[in-house]
Order: C-alpha cells, then structure tokens, then sequence
C-alpha cells in the first residue's frame, strides 16, 4: 500500500531544497553586488562571503523562525497539514520563476503566508489569525523602518569619516563597512526568508535534518545566480555612494534582523528596497517613482498568483486523494 504521508513528506523536503536554493540565488545580487561593484573583493572571495553568510543565518539565525510556518497551522490531521505544505511551496517556487520573468521583486512571505491564509479558510483548518495579521503590518512597516534606519546610519557614517585623515584610510574603512553591509544582508536572508522554509520542512522532517540541508542548498543556490543580474544591481545600488549604499544596506539588515529576532516574517528584499529609497529621497533620484511602483506590484502580485496555484494545486490533490 502506497505511504501517502511519506510521499507527501518527500516532496515537502524537496520542494523546500529547491526554493532555498532560488532564494539563495535570488536574494544574493545585492550581497553579491555592493563586493563586486565596488572591487572590495574578487569574484570568487565575494561568492565565499555571501555563502558562508547566508548558511550561517539558516543554520544559525533562523532558530527564532522555526514556529513561522509551523507554529501558525493548528490541525490534528497530519495528512490535510502536508497537502497545504506542499501547495504552498509549490506555488512559491513557480511564483518565483513567472514573477521574476516579468521583472516583478518578489517576496517569499507575501507569496506563503496569503496562500496559507487562504487554503485553511477553504479546509476550515485551525489557523492563528493573529500571526498571520502581524505580518501583514510587517510589510508595510519593514520598508518604513528601514528608510529611518538607512538615513540614520547614513548620518553616522558620515560624520565618523569625516573625522578620518586622508583618503587612503577612509578607504580602508570604506572596505570594511562594505564587507559589513554585504554580510549582513546575506545573513539576514538566511535567517529570515530561509528560515521561513526551514519552519514549511519541520512538517516533514526533524530540524536536525532540515536545517543543515536548507542552508547548504541557499549557500549553493548564491553560486548559480546570474551575474550579469549581480553587476547591474550591485551599480544601481552603489550609484548612491559608497556611504550611501552601506548605509542602506546595514541599515535594512539590522532592521530584519529585529524583526527576525521576534519570529516576525518580512520581505528582505523590499526592506532593503526601503533602505535604498530613502537614501535616494536625500539626492532625489529619478529611481524612487520606479522603486516605489516595484514594491506595490510585488505587493499585489506575489500573493495574488501564489494564491491562485496553491488552491488549484490543492484541488488537484485533494481530488486525487479523495478527501
């Protein structure tokens, strides 16, 4: 007889592999970007960094995250609490490919948690509400906080090297707080959106299993990012200045790391977005209007197309599984 909770069990652990490993690739060419771009690094030193950071925020920062995901989804019926897992990932990993086409920023929460809100009104399954409403204002606020954040540090950073004698050492500080903001970012997506995936796992496998696997696919998924998207990012940020662009990064960072630290999912790359904007609003570049257009389509298309593969996927399956 067929071990339907293992079958499902196998394509949770799957599907969560691939989807870490896109989020390591896709959230990495900023980290990767900001070394690149500004010659701090070689190529291949700046591919180690961004690797050993992302890997050691979902193996190390996402404890805080581990009831994300499975802390929200209250049912006794472990075979329905498998389906809705795998519909979501599912639907997150084709959102990703489709929405990254189009050229839409895409955010891993907003594409599970509305899906998961969706499909447990259809199964009537216990959700916690409350949970799921906190995160909502986490992506309004993130963004926000962020742009505070980033204008702040700016100030500090440019009065701390303004005190500096001579060019040659402020470089030399330059370097070190580049090095800071790209690690940083990269630890940040690890424990935050990787540690969403790790919580979506714990319904399959224990964490001992699920984290160490999780983390090593986004520490791999960084090596396979595209790096024509990684240059052309990585000077579209760094436009801004050297100051500018740290300082919206370490800024962004240090805000999901809060919000991390406090169980709370966001979307990293549009609290970085956040960072960069308000750095933009001091020098009024043309790329606010187009960033802020960015983010509200992310908004509404990330949830609104996840949603709809998931409850088709869920169709399917329940369909086939006759309940």
């Amino acid at each position: 007889m067929i071990d339907i909770s293992l079958i499902l069990s196998i394509l949770i652990f799957v599907f969560g592999i691939t989807l870490s490993f896109i989020v390591g690739g896709n959230n990495s060419a900023i980290s990767l970007g900001i070394l690149v771009s500004t010659n701090v690094m070689k190529r291949k030193y700046s591919y180690l960094v961004s690797a050993i950071s992302i890997f050691l925020g979902a193996s190390v920062g996402s404890l805080t995250m581990f009831k994300s995901v499975h802390g929200i989804v209250n049912t006794s019926d472990e075979l329905i609490a498998k389906v809705i897992i795998v519909c979501i990932l599912f639907s997150s990993i084709l959102s990703f490919f489709y929405l990254n086409r189009m050229g839409v920023p895409t955010a891993l929460s907003q594409m599970i948690y509305p899906s998961l809100a969706v499909i447990s009104l259809v199964t009537r399954i216990a959700f916690l509400w409350s949970a799921f409403l906190v995160t909502l204002v986490s992506w309004m606020v993130s963004p926000l906080v962020a742009i505070i954040s980033a204008l702040l540090l700016y100030r500090l950073v440019h009065v701390f090297l303004k005190n500096t004698k001579g060019i040659i050492e402020q470089v030399k500080y330059y370097r070190v707080i580049i090095l800071i903001a790209s690690a940083l970012t990269s630890f940040v997506t690890g424990a935050n959106a990787v540690g969403i995936i790790i919580s979506t796992g714990l319904f399959a496998l224990p964490e001992y299993i699920i984290v160490p696997c999780y983390a090593l696919a986004a520490a791999i998924g960084i090596y396979l990012s595209s790096w024509r998207a990684v240059i052309t990012v990585g000077f579209r940020v760094t436009k801004l200045g050297y100051a500018s662009a740290s300082s919206a990064l370490i800024g962004s960072a240090l805000v999901s790391e809060v919000f991390t630290v406090f169980s709370v999912p966001i979307s990293i790359t549009q609290t970085v977005m956040g960072g960069i904007i308000g750095l933009s609003f001091r020098s009024l570049t043309s790329d606010i209007e187009k960033q802020l257009k960015q983010i509200g389509r992310g908004w509404l298309l990330s949830p609104t197309f996840s949603i709809i593969v998931s409850l088709a996927l869920y169709g399917i399956i329940r369909s086939i599984l006759g309940f």
